[in-house]
């Protein structure tokens, strides 16, 4: 397995004063991407690291800063090491799935539920302005992951 990183930055925190100088950065949040360049699967690492203090002497100003120059602090402020094993291991669990459904016995399947019902208000009930505060079953509402 042969993989490549990529690191893109996604967010930066400042100091507005930071020892006499202005608009200091202060965090970097990142996205480590390693790409198997055999399967074509990928895994990305969301970190964030803080960034020293800098002194007068190699301060930069915010608006000369690129991204290459923020990815290069993030890189000598976070150690690979302990990402590129989590990479690997998403890889490596998408080439060969350990935690995949099962989906071929007919008893485990998923019961179908019949929809729900609305009944009429009874005699005892009064019906009211007020909003429709129905529950709905459980296999009627949608989550996205």
């Amino acid at each position: 397995m042969e993989i490549t990183y990529d690191w893109k930055i996604t967010a930066l925190k400042k100091a507005p004063t930071l020892d006499g100088l202005s608009n200091v950065i202060t965090h970097i949040r990142f996205d480590y991407t390693g790409t198997d360049s055999v399967s074509g699967e990928s895994q990305t690492f969301s970190g964030a690291c803080p960034v020293g203090a800098p002194s007068a002497e190699n301060f930069s100003e915010i608006g000369t800063l690129t991204e290459e120059i923020i990815v290069e602090w993030a890189k000598s402020n976070h150690p690979t090491d302990h990402m590129n094993e989590v990479i690997l291991k998403g890889i490596q669990s998408k080439i060969i799935p350990t935690q995949e459904d099962v989906t071929e016995l007919e008893w485990l399947q998923p019961a179908e539920t019949a929809p729900a019902i609305e009944s009429a208000p009874n005699e005892e009930e009064e019906a009211t302005d007020a909003p429709d505060t129905t529950e709905v079953d459980d296999a009627e509402q949608v989550t996205e992951e």
